[in-house]
């Protein structure tokens, strides 16, 4: 059931008008200037007030060094201000008690900045916050008063974009990476499609977003206001709301929602009265219909837990201002409100179009290809990046081979590939995964390997229900016209049993002709496949395949189609060793196709310090939930960590991604704790202590 909405709004002069179903109530304001560290703010409240106390009340908040009651206090003042002469109507009535919950709505114009200023979300009633309220859940929202376009729900695979300004080892940006790798894992579970990258310019995000097509945008940088607007940092300087929405609505680009771990972009200046809203505020006023963004420095719990529930609230279907109660409870649940306000950080902004009971994403959707299990897959972002890179349209790539000159054992190449089909099929592409090949068991001549690309096929129609035409390879090996997967899947089984011999010529040109059939079949499913969709075959450490030498010469001619055909390519990616078996001979396509179109050969080396640092953290920010005891835990930084050990501890993991499956990866997690490094603590189980409890 929906929360029923009650709008808050302060008219200039702060008059505050509630309204709802059932309510309809107006009351004024009065107003008072207090001393706030080294300027005077006049700010409104009602009742008898001390001025001094307040003044110095705010001034320790601000400076994050509250007293004992500061937090209560301040909550039971904004509280004062805004609902007591309401609130407790609102309680008793019948739409309320019926859904056990309610959105607040507040809403007031851009340049009203002390009211921006203010943290409405820590307000609180009898000393309890508003947002654990016991019997009631209550979510906080903050309207802008602009119609946005149109928006809907995402019925597809929610695509995700990471945006970082700078480096994601940045001590100000770490706590935004440490966000973007708690996030990582429902791109893990198949609740979005995500795509990362670091120290972007304006231009970088212009052409990922025209590209990507993402339906979220997730922004870290500093942020700061500068002349009385929000802006954040990139790579080539600050930008603010006008240029940051150019960019991010590039081309057809049309993201439903941005997200902000920036400093200050949800609440705007404090030194000095601005003529506009926060960034947040002012970016759903140019059109971006959904913003969430933080009015103050968060703890790494807090964040983690409110996080880690909005999402997962919202991949299940759950209306947005629930969503978001549901976040912050979460963040309550292990917090001390009595002495922090970071549980009240977090703040959403949206459109006054944006409904109460609005579901940004389509449950079903976001589920159906939840093909991962656990550990998250870490690193390796540059070589994800031909993901996108094969398709990019001014520079395509048919072959990619992802080269070891030692043994691959430990570099995690196969869950690379696998890391990479599950990225392509949540773009919309149809991969086909050759491997990982039991020894002997690698395709040894062309039938065989003819036989693995059916077999990947028959999977592939298997799982999507496909319906294909009879595939050229296969000419003569049905047993009637039908079309169906039983006649297909009959058909493969005669293939393998045959022995003539195939001619090379005619099986290649028949392979690209039925991959192209398989694409086209494949773009008749829902989103995210349509026209663009392609066929991408990944194969897994060639060197072992007594067919090498064969599936090299080929790759040697095909460029930029790989094994389609020019109007239908089909991308070939594949691991390999240049040293072990016939990696000399794949050192040969590598050594004389290097620098050519079409072809691209990134190393598979071990993970660098800061990418193993940096992605070693994402996988225990993120627990197995059927894994044993202290994997199904959350390790997480202290602020005050000593790098240089945590460093130390993690380089003796000799940076092998593989080394995450092993059960003494949290051995070194265990190593950090002890050492007071890092914490650990058990966020599921927080919550569902906290469901026990409200039942």
């Amino acid at each position: 059931m929906n929360m029923p909405r009650f709008l808050v709004d302060v008219s200039p002069g702060w008059t505050v008008r509630v309204t709802g179903e059932g309510i309809a109530e107006e009351f004024t304001l009065a107003a008072t200037t207090v001393v706030c560290g080294d300027r005077e703010l006049t700010v409104p409240y009602r009742g008898e007030i001390d001025r001094d106390e307040l003044g110095a009340r705010l001034t320790r908040i601000e400076n994050r060094r509250t007293l004992e009651g500061d937090v209560h206090a301040y909550g039971e003042w904004l509280f004062g201000c805004l609902l007591e002469p309401v609130w407790a109507d609102i309680r008793k009535l019948p739409c309320v008690l019926a859904a056990r919950g309610v959105e607040l709505a507040l809403r007031w114009p851009l340049d009203e900045m002390v009211l921006h200023q203010l943290t409405w979300e820590a307000m609180c009633h009898e000393g309890v916050p508003l947002a654990n309220d016991p019997g009631l859940l209550v979510g906080i929202t903050r309207l802008v008063p602009r119609v946005a376009r149109e928006i809907g729900t995402i019925q597809r695979t929610p695509r995700v974009l990471f945006a970082v300004g700078g480096s994601l080892l940045d001590d100000t940006i770490r706590p935004g990476a440490m966000f973007m790798g708690l996030l990582r894992a429902f791109d893990a579970d198949g609740v979005c499609a995500a795509k990362a990258v670091q120290s972007v310019k304006r231009e970088d995000l212009v052409r990922h977003c025209t590209e990507f097509q993402p339906d979220v945008v997730h922004l870290v940088a500093h942020g700061d206001v500068v002349d009385g607007h929000g802006v954040v940092q990139l790579a080539d300087g600050w930008v603010g709301a006008d240029a940051l929405v150019t960019a991010l609505t590039s081309g057809d680009a049309d993201p439903l929602a941005v997200v902000l771990s920036a400093c200050r972009t949800g609440s705007g200046g404090a030194a000095e009265p601005a003529p506009s809203g926060p960034l947040a505020a002012e970016l759903v006023a140019r059109g971006i219909p959904i913003v969430s963004a933080v009015a103050g420095e968060v703890s790494e719990q807090a964040c983690r837990l409110y996080s880690r529930r909005l999402v997962e609230a919202i991949s299940d279907g759950t209306p947005l201002a629930k969503a978001v109660a549901e976040g912050r409870r979460a963040a309550l649940s292990r917090t001390e409100p009595g002495r922090q306000l970071d549980w009240a950080m977090p703040a959403l902004f949206v459109a006054e179009s944006v409904e109460p009971g609005f579901r940004p994403v389509d449950r079903d959707a976001a589920r159906r290809l939840g093909l991962r299990g656990a550990p998250l897959f870490i690193g390796r972002t540059a070589i994800l990046g031909h993901v996108d890179d094969i398709f990019d349209r001014r520079r395509p790539v048919g072959v990619v081979g992802v080269l070891r000159h030692g043994p691959l054992a430990g570099l995690g190449g196969t869950r690379l590939l696998r890391e990479m089909g599950y990225q392509l099929l949540l773009r919309g592409h149809a991969p086909l995964l050759l491997g990982p090949y039991a020894p002997s068991k690698e395709p040894a001549d062309l039938r065989t390997f003819l036989h693995q690309v059916l077999l990947a096929v028959r999977k592939l129609a298997v799982f999507f229900k496909l319906e294909l035409p009879h595939l050229e390879l296969l000419d003569g090996y049905y047993r009637d016209e039908a079309t169906s997967l039983k006649a297909l899947s009959a058909a493969v089984d005669a293939f393998e049993q045959d022995e003539a011999p195939i001619s090379p010529s005619v099986a290649w040109l028949s392979l690209a002709d039925d991959l192209a059939k398989v694409a086209t079949a494949m773009a008749g499913q829902r989103e995210p496949f349509g026209p663009r969709t392609r066929v991408v075959v990944l194969a897994d450490e060639i060197h072992r395949w007594p067919f090498v030498e064969d599936l090299k010469a080929v790759l040697s001619e095909v460029g930029e189609i790989g094994l389609g055909t020019p109007d239908t390519v089909a991308p070939v990616v594949f691991t390999a060793s240049l040293q072990e078996h016939g990696g000399p001979l794949v050192k040969t396509l590598s050594d004389v196709k290097q620098g050519q179109p079409g072809y691209s050969f990134p190393p598979l080396d071990v993970l660098a310090d800061d990418e193993a640092l940096l992605g070693f953290q994402w996988v225990l920010l993120n627990p197995w939930l059927s894994g044993t005891e202290a994997e199904r835990k959350v390790y997480a930084a202290r602020p005050d960590a000593n790098w240089t050990f945590v460093r130390k501890v993690f380089r003796l993991l000799k940076g092998e991604p593989a080394r995450v499956s092993r059960p003494d990866f949290y051995d070194h997690a265990d190593l950090l704790v002890e050492s007071g490094a890092f914490v650990a603590d058990d966020d599921f189980a927080t919550w569902n202590r906290y469901l026990g409890l409200a039942k």
